[in-house]
């Protein structure tokens, strides 16, 4: 399935991108669909960083995406790093002390604050804010010469940065920067540019599952069991590593296997990002029916770690289940291996097995592969290598597809 966002880049003066606006699109029509709120910035949210992630959506500068007063009493963007984003509070969001505690909080942790559409200064809404923004944004259009003013004084006396909105033509650039303004959006510069990804098929089923195995007290939570619910669905497989790159600076922790990934996150993060999908997913009508590839993946997954183990290969036998798991990803989200495994915190073993590079990751899954393609010249060699007899790899194969099989009768049957 095709997902669809929308990015308006945010200028600095000397015109280098500061970040960009992410905007709810349903389609490639550019335009925005009413719809509620809260659905809206879901979608935005797990489009951006768990399908499309922000090296393909913002070049990894900061995203300005709007937040309902639901998400903030909720305290969804503190699961994002700083760095990735701006807080920015719709103009229909009250001051509550409920609030006012979020902003507070938010500004402590080190979150840029964004307050959206201002059209004065003297409102008692908006003064309950100030302590706590950093960005106010203006629609230049939508307001007198008069509040322009008064907002550019107010805003310059707090030490608070100016950001244009509606900047249509070269007169109103020119004007903003006279007037003072930081930061510049609008239709001179571009207009919203839609990006698109391909959401990978979601099982309700093993959705369902973590709800339940995580409604419990943090000491009862079973780690094993999350791990394998976990390592029954290539989409939360695939979201999982993406939500570590929101979580933990890309790079430093290379991921081994599915447990490792859970236990990095942690389950707290888990619940809050199993509140996200809640919202997005409610009244979906997905399609429940076994898909060719993710059968094939678990085959492959289950395959490549049972010839682990008969190989006493070094390293845990959940690292070679990750790599046959993960060995399709290229063909469900129709963009290159390469790329895809490039924007994940793969161990590098793995990620070069993915990429066709021989080590025994590799190795193992070439095997795989050639006893699913049946190519038994590939296999006659190739196990004499590995010291392994064919009708062991048969047996292990057999297993595999009945263990899917059995998976699927279990978790994704009508």
């Amino acid at each position: 399935m095709d997902v669809f966002v929308a990015r308006q880049p945010i200028l600095k003066k000397n015109d280098d991108v500061y970040g960009y606006e992410i905007l709810y699109r349903n389609s490639l029509k550019n335009q925005f669909v009413p719809m509620d709120g809260n659905q809206a910035t879901s979608e935005v949210l797990r489009n951006t960083f768990l399908t499309i992630g922000l090296e393909r959506m913002s070049q990894n500068k900061p995203c300005f995406i709007n937040f309902t007063e639901q998400l903030l009493l909720q305290r969804v963007p503190e699961y994002f790093s700083p760095e990735q984003l701006v807080v920015e509070i719709l103009e229909d969001v009250s001051p509550t002390q409920e609030i006012i505690a979020v902003c507070r909080e938010l500004k402590q942790k080190g979150y840029q604050i964004a307050l959206d559409d201002v059209d004065q200064m003297e409102s008692s809404d908006y003064i309950a804010f100030m302590p706590y923004i950093d960005i106010i944004k203006m629609d230049i259009k939508a307001v007198s010469d008069c509040e322009r003013t008064e907002i550019i004084q107010a805003a310059k006396r707090l030490g608070i940065i100016l950001l244009a909105e509606k900047v249509e033509t070269r007169e109103d650039y020119e004007q903003c920067k006279r007037d003072g303004f930081d930061l510049f959006q609008g239709f001179y510069f571009s207009k919203p540019y839609i990006v698109t990804g391909t959401e990978l098929p979601f099982f309700h089923s093993t959705y369902f599952l973590m709800i339940q195995e995580l409604s419990v007290s943090d000491h009862q939570i079973d780690i094993e069991r999350v791990t394998e619910i976990i390592g029954q669905d290539l989409s939360l497989t695939y979201k999982l590593l993406r939500l570590i790159n929101t979580t933990v600076r890309p790079g430093t922790i290379p991921i081994e296997s599915i447990r490792q990934a859970v236990m990095l996150l942690g389950t707290e993060s888990l619940k809050k990002w199993l509140y996200v999908l809640s919202i997005d997913q409610a009244g979906v009508n997905q399609d429940k029916a076994p898909s060719l590839i993710m059968k094939t993946s678990l085959t492959r997954a289950k395959m490549s770690e049972q010839i682990a183990v008969r190989l006493q290969s070094p390293g845990k036998a959940d690292g070679y289940f990750l790599a046959g798991f993960m060995s399709l990803i290229d063909v469900v989200m129709k963009r290159p291996m390469k790329e895809i495994v490039n924007s994940l915190p793969l161990d590098t073993g793995i990620q070069d097995a993915l990429n066709e590079k021989r080590n025994l990751y590799r190795e193992i899954l070439d095997v795989v592969i050639a006893m699913e393609q049946a190519d038994f010249d590939y296999l006659e060699n190739e196990l004499s290598r590995l010291d392994i007899q064919l009708n062991e790899v048969f047996e292990i194969y057999g297993q595999s597809i009945a263990w899917t099989d059995q998976l699927y009768e279990d978790h994704f049957s009508a």
